[in-house]
């Protein structure tokens, strides 16, 4: 997938893609992920033949929401492997979360409206907004502190917190899926 991303020219990163693409699944699922994707790409400078990007992105919509729909939590973000350097984790995770509040964003903006004055917005996204401004400081980015030890349990937290939207959202789903038909 990320080849098919950079020989296609997008500049979007991975992480915020499927962030994005999550968001869109959890608020208005399959058309509406489809349609976050189409929005997101809009503005790349892409070549009219990525047919190769094209079916990456059908097949990462599709992979996304079996496996949110999954009830044995195999749900995975798209992000680096514990192995990547920290800063690169982190940043991926930051992104990831922008993207997911993105999607969820753009695909129910009821949703979108509580978040902007917090009245009613779960505390789930509230987070996400926080773990979407991440950084190392500089102690952290030289290894001193547990900072890959924090990032591991805030990885745990987005996994499992996007299931949770997941399902918390399935009202919203309904009604997108009833708007489309």
């Amino acid at each position: 997938m990320r080849e098919s991303l950079s020989s296609a020219g997008a500049v979007v990163a991975l992480a915020e893609l499927h962030g994005g693409v999550c968001g869109a699944l959890c608020a208005g699922g399959t058309p509406a992920a489809g349609r976050w994707l189409a929005n997101c790409l809009e503005d790349e400078e892409l070549p009219a033949s990525m047919a190769a990007l094209a079916d990456d992105l059908r097949e990462l919509i599709g992979v996304s929401e079996q496996t949110l729909a999954d009830n044995e939590l195999h749900f995975e973000l798209l992000v680096p492997s514990d192995d990547a350097p920290l800063e690169e984790q982190v940043q991926a995770l930051a992104l990831w979360c922008q993207g997911f509040l993105n999607g969820v964003g753009t695909t129910a903006p009821g949703v979108a409206r509580q978040s902007a004055d917090g009245s009613s917005l779960p505390e789930i996204l509230r987070d996400f907004a926080e773990i979407s401004r991440a950084g190392l400081s500089e102690a952290e980015a030289a290894g001193e502190g547990q900072a890959d030890f924090a990032l591991a349990e805030i990885h745990e937290y987005v996994r499992v917190s996007v299931q949770i939207v997941f399902e918390e959202l399935a009202a919203e789903r309904a009604i997108a899926a009833r708007d489309v038909h």
